[in-house]
This record gives C-alpha cells, structure tokens and sequence, in this order.
C-alpha cells in the first residue's frame, strides 16, 4: 500500500537537561545541558506512523536550504519505508520546532518559520511533488499547519 502525505514539514527538536537553580541575570530558569533528539514532525511525523503501520510514505513537503534540511534528509534516509519528494525553497528556513525540557516539564520552545505564502516557484515545485507522490497511492493524507504549503492550489494538484 502507498500512501501520499503531503503538508507542513517540519523537524522538532528535544533539548533535555536539569535545572538546579535561577539564572542571575533575569527571573529564569538555567538548563543544564544532557541530551538531545531529532525528529521528523508535522507530515514528516505522519509519514513516519503511516511506514510503521507497513505502508510505503511517499511524502511531499518543503525545506529550507539549511542545515536543518540536511537533517530532514538524513532522517528521511533513516527511515525504508518513506520515499520523499522534497521541494528546497531558496530564502525560507526549513521550519524547526526546539522544545527545552526538564523533569518531564517544557520550559519553552523555539521556532524557526516563515509561514507565509511559499513563492511562486516553490509553489508550482510543490505541486509536481504532490502530483508524484500521489501517482499510485491508495490514499491521500494532507498535513496542515497554516505554514503556508497546504492551499486551494496544492488541494487542486
């Protein structure tokens, strides 16, 4: 079975660490530093369950070019079951989720975004993606975050 996830990609990112006291330079905690975990989030999480349910991912999203994209990548790589179909929009970061995390408690969480409308270009990149990863699917799955993939045109494609 192929399934077409198509939407908002994004990569989220766990900062775990201990805080033991207050910073003295404003009323806010200090993190301390243990460990880190990246992940696929947004369509890129619904790919992830759809392949671990046995089914073959075809995803299409977006992504920056950054470093960020290079993780999406390697991630994706990670992963036998989904087969991607990345659009890389020149002058718009891949979108990150950083959430800081103590004792089972998020502290706070970071965003890289632009969640405006994507560029003509990537727009119409985005559309051919869709269109190849929907070619022989069962089923269809649209991810929307309002970040600016999942339109009436996308829907269209």
């Amino acid at each position: 079975v192929r399934v077409a996830c198509i939407g908002d990609l994004m990569l989220d990112r766990y900062i775990y660490g201990d805080v033991a006291r207050v910073s003295p330079e404003a009323p806010i905690p200090v993190l301390i530093h243990r460990s880190e975990a990246t992940m696929l989030g947004a369509v890129g999480n619904v790919a992830r369950n759809v392949a671990s349910l046995g089914a073959l991912a075809a995803m299409a999203g977006v992504v920056g070019a950054d470093a960020a994209a290079d993780d999406v990548s390697r991630l994706i790589a990670e992963e036998a079951r989904l087969e991607p179909h990345l659009v890389v929009a020149q002058g718009r970061p891949t979108i990150v989720k950083s959430r800081f995390v103590a004792s089972g408690q998020q502290l706070l969480r970071l965003d890289y975004e632009e969640d405006g409308d994507l560029e003509t270009s990537a727009q119409a990149q985005l559309e051919q993606a869709a269109r190849a990863a929907i070619s022989s699917a069962g089923a269809v799955i649209l991810s929307d975050y309002a970040k600016g993939s999942v339109n009436p045109s996308l829907i269209e494609a």
